[in-house]
């Protein structure tokens, strides 16, 4: 059977039961910790009570005389105590002797035994209070403090990681939340809630802030990198990226590429590499080699060239097929030096002409019908005494009376030459001046019966020199040729002085066989070009492909407007310039602007300038100028004809037209059957 309670335990349980009564009208619930915590100060109260009595027996019992073991139990009542304070008591009175010795250290060093507390064992940082007990203590730690000593910290974070949001900092005793960077930690001192960087209008500069979650980002147009340091948008160059396979230029946020477009390359539609230009309408290019193409020569010489010799006197005798939409040239001439006698066939307005000159003087015979018109005609010619009779498919149309021979006698023979296509001495010295240069065809021809079969073998052993089987009116660009004339752009209006205006204004017919090339050009000094209207099949902007007619001054796209241009048609391309105006028109539809009003006018203002100096009208192509002067410089193919300031261009009438481009001919689109 246990023995009964000590008085203390009896005291502090009788104090707990008085506690309690006195509490219980009101309900309380409180955690174990808390509990122990809330009854512990009022144990030790109730042990006061008992200490004092226990003070008193201990003084009589064992300070002022010795006491035995079961002396000292009969003071403490219970054996914890007891077995913990005699060893100690016996260890007092080996130190400072028997208590009738008076050792003044004896007293204390007994008195103090009973304390559990004195020393305090308890670690002073971790300890609210030491609580003395039976042969034992209690150190009650405080708050983030745990052990019997109260010496461990509590680590509050090993748990919910201390109920912080975000970051848990372990302390000695407590522990603290914090925040990662961008975050704030919030009044409650354990969230944590995300900082606007972008509220300070300095964070980004000039970029554009864009706040995260814990953080920012500054953000740049496409083709700008963000530059920390200067805290601006700094343009990117793609050109150092090699990204071009041939010219790149670097633009503020952007870069284009550039292929060769006189060498027949284009942009393929990664917009990056180079792609060559291949027809997407077919035309009927086959050629006749029983023709004669006379228009081969823009210097305006013969294509043939033939010298007659006889022994007997000679009459001329010329009969060939003919086909032109040409207005105006020569077909042949026959005779001698241009100031003997000789004849020029021509055309003039559509119609025959007949120059003659007999013995130094000279006449013009015109009269017959339009043979202008492309389809096949026989003409003849034939020298009669003392005439000359012109035939149209047999009938006659001119006869004109003569007083001499062609043929010339020089040494014992007879002369006579004759040339196709020009004649053999300066246009001047015509009895009127004309044009020499005739887009025309010539078949089945016979000079003086037929003594002349080498001309067929020359013509069938060259392509050049033999005509498209089929032609329609129009000027064909082969694909590798440009013409060029010297026009004026600027006058000087009288009304108003020595103000001078200028104006631009171009209308083109085009049935194009490519989606890529110039169709008129101006090119200035330096391989400038102020101005270029073309084709192409990609938005450089937008970086798209789309098949597009372009107007631009130098590299500037001012407008565009879509087209059709692989649909075998025909499409009008209206462009018109003058001072604050640029406009662009593709079958009567308006093309969109591509700058501002202030852009459009400093444009203007740039190609202004260069018409006030020196130009050159470019048609069907571009010089060799830089690749990146313009939007396009690929040849233009296929057939155009073209109006500038109200005006058509003849080119028969150009500075300079190449070999290859006919210009009043164009072979028609192939019409595939299915």
């Amino acid at each position: 059977m246990p023995p009964p309670p000590g008085p203390a335990a009896a005291l502090g349980t009788a104090l707990l039961l008085l506690l309690l009564a006195s509490e219980s009208s009101h309900t309380v619930l409180l955690r174990a910790r808390e509990a122990a915590q809330f009854l512990r100060p009022r144990q030790r109260r109730a042990y006061q009570v008992f200490e004092e009595a226990k003070q008193g027996h201990l003084e009589r019992e064992c300070v002022e005389e010795v006491c035995s073991k079961e002396e000292a139990r009969e003071v403490f009542e219970n054996d914890p105590e007891t077995e913990y304070f005699y060893p100690r008591y016996q260890e007092c009175m080996r130190k400072y002797g028997k208590p009738e010795d008076k050792n003044p250290k004896f007293a204390p060093c007994v008195q103090n035994l009973p304390d559990q507390c004195t020393p305090n064992p308890c670690d002073k940082k971790g300890t609210q209070l030491c609580q003395d007990l039976m042969g034992n203590f209690f150190c009650l730690c405080k708050a983030g403090w745990e052990g019997r000593l109260c010496d461990k910290d509590v680590n509050e974070c090993g748990q919910k990681n201390g109920g912080c949001s975000q970051v848990c900092h372990n302390k000695p005793g407590s522990f603290q939340c914090a925040c990662h960077g961008g975050f704030s930690l919030a009044s409650d001192g354990r969230n944590c809630q995300d900082i606007d960087e972008c509220t300070d209008p300095n964070t980004c500069g000039d970029a554009r802030c864009k706040n995260l979650p814990g953080s920012y980002s500054c953000l740049c147009d496409k083709g700008y990198t963000y530059s920390s340091q200067e805290k601006a948008c700094q343009d990117v160059d793609e050109c150092q990226q090699e990204r071009c396979e041939q010219t790149c230029v670097n633009s503020p946020g952007s870069y284009t590429c550039h292929c060769d477009g006189r060498g027949g390359l284009k942009l393929s539609p990664d917009m990056d590499t180079c792609e060559d230009i291949l027809p997407c309408v077919p035309f009927t290019m086959a050629k006749s080699v029983k023709s004669l193409y006379l228009g081969r020569m823009f210097s305006g010489t013969p294509v043939i060239r033939l010298r007659f010799k006889r022994l007997q006197p000679t009459r001329l005798l010329a009969e060939f097929d003919f086909r032109t939409f040409d207005p105006e040239g020569v077909l042949f001439f026959a005779g001698g030096r241009s100031d003997s006698t000789w004849i020029v066939l021509g055309l003039r307005a559509g119609r025959l002409e007949l120059q003659l000159r007999y013995n130094g003087v000279g006449r013009i015979t015109s009269s017959g019908p339009i043979i202008n018109h492309g389809m096949w005609q026989t003409i003849s010619v034939e020298e009669l005494e003392r005439n000359l009779v012109i035939k149209v498919n047999k009938d006659a149309v001119m006869k004109i009376a003569v007083a001499g021979e062609l043929f010339q006698l020089e040494r014992g023979l007879y002369h006579l030459n004759l040339t196709v296509g020009g004649i053999p001495f300066k246009e001047n010295d015509l009895v009127q001046p004309i044009n020499p240069r005739l887009d025309g065809c010539m078949r089945s021809w016979n000079w003086l019966n037929g003594e002349d079969s080498a001309i067929q073998e020359t013509v069938k052993a060259n392509t050049k020199m033999q005509c498209f089987s089929v032609t329609e009116r129009g000027s064909f660009f082969p694909g590798n040729a440009f013409a060029f004339y010297s026009l004026n752009y600027t006058r000087t209006s009288l009304d108003v002085g020595t103000e001078t205006t200028w104006e631009v204004e171009v209308v083109a017919r085009i049935r194009p066989a490519t989606d890529t090339g110039v169709l008129l050009a101006l090119v200035g000094d330096n391989q400038v070009v102020p101005l270029s209207v073309a084709l192409v099949d990609y938005h450089s902007t937008k970086k798209l492909k789309k098949q597009l007619v372009v107007l631009a001054v130098e590299d500037v796209a001012l407008a565009l407007m879509e087209i059709k241009v692989c649909d075998s048609q025909e499409h009008i391309v209206t462009v018109s310039l003058r001072d604050g105006e640029a406009t662009l028109e593709v079958d009567g539809t308006k093309g969109q602007s591509e700058v501002s009003a202030t852009q459009l006018q400093e444009r203007l203002d740039t190609l202004e300038k260069h018409l006030q100096g020196t130009v050159l009208t470019f048609v069907g192509g571009l010089p060799d100028v830089p690749v990146t002067s313009a939007p396009v410089t690929a040849f233009f193919r296929g057939c155009m004809t073209l109006e500038v300031n109200r005006k058509s261009l003849d080119l028969d009438e150009a500075s300079y037209k190449h070999s290859d481009i006919t210009s009043h001919s164009c072979p028609p689109v192939e019409h595939t059957t299915v």
